[in-house]
């Protein structure tokens, strides 16, 4: 044959051995690219469920606090001893500086025993607005009314969410809705009604809409019986008030997914429709209900509705269409990849870099409050728990501080809920600074905040600590209003000498003890430091 042809023959044969080496590349590279992204999305779809688990919590927690303020109403008071004109009117005024430094109170309305609505402020399209008295109605039949009469003082009624009725029609366009109300009692512990604030949910769904929005799956929010309150559309959501739509719902349309769901607190599930991963969410569980509550109720209570099931929905042809193009990529590449191997290397690292980065930072919004952006309390209890083992290993002694504004309430009702926040940013400012590499300050919730002092000397040491923290807040002002700030401290050892931080009561314990100190400076005058008792 010659030695052209046997050159020839040893090509034709060896080739495809050699263009097995590219090909692999490109299809192992494919294949591991497709796993790997579907696992950070995974990821980052757990971690969007979480944010919108705690953008429903942030916005539902102060309009129970302003019902039971409301409750106690000093013009209340008066209106139950004697029901004046003078009376509502002075509780109108209140309602009204109310609803206007909260944009999304629809109504705040007080009804006597009967139903009958006695002061009402309603909000209008530029600006809130007193209802008269010929306008006022008797709303005896309505659920937030029957179920909010009978609860204990305290208590507070949670309304399913849905879209407001007026006249007999759902308003349009729509208006979700919640309804937060609590019994009211006079001095003899008589039943005089309810206090009912109507809270535009609309806020609430665009919150968890743009937490949602964080990872590339379709957010959905769906009440107890699986109708769509958030839908990407389609399937149309309200479904429980149009009876029309009364079967478009996910125990229908996705009965397998349903089931599973209803068997599992969380987590995720890969069906023929693609990946969900959910979260049930119950928002009664996250209100504490008014102060005056006797231990042993439920601070907020709900008879349906609840709970939510927070949902990321990434659809099956979204994943189709990265593998689709995964493959034309791997095809249209072929041979080629030797050369761009290194261009392409380099961008594929940039890539994992980005992801990496934008994971990390969707991390780290689950563990830091937004607000200030200290720790959260999961982060702080969980860096307790692991101080406490260290301390113990190398016989150190640490503190934990509890600390609660006095005077907060005050700013935050005259001068609004954003001067709050920066009231809470400021005092968070002041923690940053008197804190060390090795202490940890965290947001426990509302106005109260911890502060862990890691390797302290003494007790002596730590309180020098808390009057130096008490001392930096006394000097901050807002329009010539200031807040002070109690302080309750707990040494480990010192006040748990019997507990192993071993031991689960260990951390809590302790934040339990600072927190009952903190409680003691409060009845002893406020803006002072306690030390808790072993």
């Amino acid at each position: 044959m010659g030695k052209h042809g046997t050159t020839w023959r040893s090509f034709f044969l060896l080739y495809p051995l050699l263009a097995l080496v590219p090909v692999a590349i490109v299809t192992g590279y494919s294949l591991w690219s497709f796993t790997d992204r579907l696992e950070a999305v995974k990821r980052s779809e757990r971690i969007a469920v979480d944010l919108e688990r705690e953008a429903v919590t942030a916005q539902l927690q102060p309009v129970a606090k302003d019902v039971c303020v409301l409750a106690q109403q000093n013009e209340l008071a008066t209106l139950l001893l004697g029901a004046t004109t003078e009376a509502r009117l002075a509780m109108a005024s209140e309602y009204l500086a109310l609803a206007r430094n909260s944009h999304n109170y629809d109504q705040i309305r007080y009804l006597d025993e009967s139903g009958q609505e006695i002061v009402r402020v309603n909000q209008g399209a530029s600006e809130s607005l007193i209802v008269s008295g010929p306008d006022l109605q008797n709303k005896s039949g309505r659920p937030y009314f029957t179920e909010s009469l009978p609860l204990q003082s305290g208590q507070v009624y949670l309304s399913p969410l849905d879209l407001n009725i007026e006249h007999g029609q759902i308003e349009t366009p729509y208006k979700p809705m919640i309804r937060l109300a609590t019994p009211v009692e006079d001095s003899a512990g008589r039943k005089r009604g309810v206090i009912v604030i109507n809270l535009l949910a609309q806020g609430i769904l665009d919150q968890v809409q743009a937490a949602g929005d964080l990872s590339p799956g379709q957010v959905m929010m769906l009440n107890d019986q699986g109708y769509w309150l958030i839908t990407p559309n389609p399937p149309p959501g309200w479904g429980f008030m149009f009876p029309e739509r009364a079967k478009i719902r996910m125990p229908e349309l996705y009965p397998e997914v349903w089931a599973h769901m209803n068997q599992n607190h969380s987590g995720m599930i890969h069906s023929a429709q693609g990946i969900f991963t959910y979260d049930h969410y119950n928002p009664l569980d996250h209100i504490d209900g008014c102060s005056e509550r006797p231990d042993g109720l439920d601070g907020a209570i709900s008879t349906t509705g609840y709970p939510w099931v927070l949902v990321s929905h990434l659809p099956q042809s979204v994943i189709n269409g990265w593998r689709h193009a995964l493959i034309v990529r791997a095809v249209l590449i072929g041979v080629p990849v030797l050369v761009l191997l290194a261009i392409g290397t380099r961008s594929t690292l940039l890539v994992v870099a980005e992801r990496r980065r934008h994971r990390e930072h969707l991390e780290a919004l689950a563990r830091f409050d937004a607000l200030t952006g200290l720790a959260n309390r999961a982060t702080f209890e969980e860096a307790l728990r692991e101080e406490l083992q260290r301390s113990e290993r190398h016989q150190r002694r640490l503190a934990v501080l509890y600390l609660d504004l006095d005077g907060f309430k005050e700013i935050n009702d005259t001068q609004g809920h954003k001067r709050g926040d920066e009231v809470l940013i400021e005092v968070a400012q002041v923690l940053k600074t008197c804190c060390r590499a090795t202490d940890l300050a965290a947001r426990h919730g509302g106005d109260e905040f911890a502060l862990m002092l890691a390797e302290v000397a003494d007790a002596n040491a730590a309180t020098a600590v808390a009057e130096k923290i008490r001392l930096a807040i006394g000097q901050l002002s807002w329009d010539g209003l200031g807040v002070g700030a109690s302080i309750g401290i707990a040494l480990w050892p010192d006040h748990c000498p019997d507990q192993s931080p071993d031991q689960s009561p260990g951390p809590s314990l302790l934040l339990h003890l600072a927190d009952e100190a903190m409680y003691h400076a409060k009845s002893d005058g406020k803006n002072r430091i306690r030390l808790a008792n072993a």
